[in-house]
């Protein structure tokens, strides 16, 4: 649930430059999930996933400051993950790098128990990132992007083969085409991503490839809509002592953001629309989920 949230907080405009910002609204999350912890704390079997609805408040926003004509520093926060990077240009290209930082999410301490209550468990998961601008024009920006960065579980009740403390690398190529059509500006989103995530536990290792397809495009000088659609699969390295198999995920995915832009005519604001809808097919029905959401919200640019 949380990559889902934050994959689809960052699709920001593909138009507009980076701006400061704080938005406020609420989110609204549809979960079938065994692992979300939004999910009943007792269940009967394996088979068992039920749809559970919550509302909660969300926020976000991003603040920098230029220290010369080529560099600046900022601070970001989507979906509870914490950015503390800077920006600068050289002769060599853009340079993006900082730390990134989550200490406010929560997991079961155990999913796989049943019959009897589950408890949860903080996690927390520090890292660093760099990113660097390949080419940049007014028809073509082409971003790579490597993460690396550890979790950890306050408590991890699950056997040895599936202890989930661990390491993650990210490799990504974010790429986006300037076009337009029918007289309207458009952008053509295409990203790749590989993560690879080395646990203690061999089958709660895993690597997962993702592709991502999209558009974003100015309606017209108030309204900006952004869809984004993605496929994934995931592969855990070894077997699961729970279900004596090996975990395979394919996973399917789509996210927009309509953004209405100085509604009423107040200046510096505009009010968001952030919706997603993800669905997980495994060879094993415990692993299987879908999750939908929807985020309304109002911002502020200063």
């Amino acid at each position: 649930m949380k990559k889902l949230l934050l994959s689809s907080a960052l699709i920001s405009s593909a138009f507009a430059t980076q701006e400061n910002y704080f938005e406020i609204g609420t989110i609204s999350i549809k979960t079938n999930n065994n692992f979300s912890t939004l999910q009943k704390k007792n269940i009967s079997s394996f088979d068992y996933s039920s749809n559970e609805d919550k509302t909660l408040p969300y926020f976000e926003f991003y603040y920098s400051k230029n220290l010369t004509h080529s560099h600046n520093l900022y601070l970001k926060s989507i979906a509870k993950d914490l950015n503390i990077g800077n920006k600068f240009s050289s002769n060599l290209g853009e340079f993006d790098m900082g730390l990134k930082l989550d200490l406010l999410n929560e997991e079961w301490e155990n999913p796989f128990i049943i019959n009897t209550n589950k408890e949860e468990t903080k996690t927390k998961e520090f890292g660093a990132y760099l990113a660097y601008t390949l080419l940049s024009n007014k028809d073509y920006k082409s971003v790579l992007k490597y993460e690396i960065s550890e979790k950890s579980y306050n408590k991890d009740s699950v056997q040895t083969q599936l202890k989930r403390d661990g390491i993650r690398n990210i490799l990504a190529l974010n790429n986006i085409f300037y076009s337009s059509l029918l007289q309207k500006p458009i952008a053509y989103i295409n990203n790749i991503s590989f993560e690879n995530y080395k646990a203690k536990g061999k089958a709660s290792a895993y690597n997962e490839i993702n592709f991502e397809l999209g558009l974003s495009s100015i309606i017209n000088e108030n309204f900006e809509l952004t869809v984004l659609t993605n496929i994934a699969k995931k592969d855990f390295d070894d077997i699961n002592p729970v279900f004596n198999k090996s975990i395979n995920e394919n996973i399917y995915g789509i996210k927009t953001i309509l953004k209405y832009n100085e509604p009423f005519k107040y200046q510096n604001t505009y009010i968001s629309l952030k919706m997603g809808l993800e669905k997980k097919d495994t060879n094993e029905s415990f692993y299987d989920s879908k999750t939908s959401f929807a985020i309304v919200s109002l911002a502020y640019k200063f």
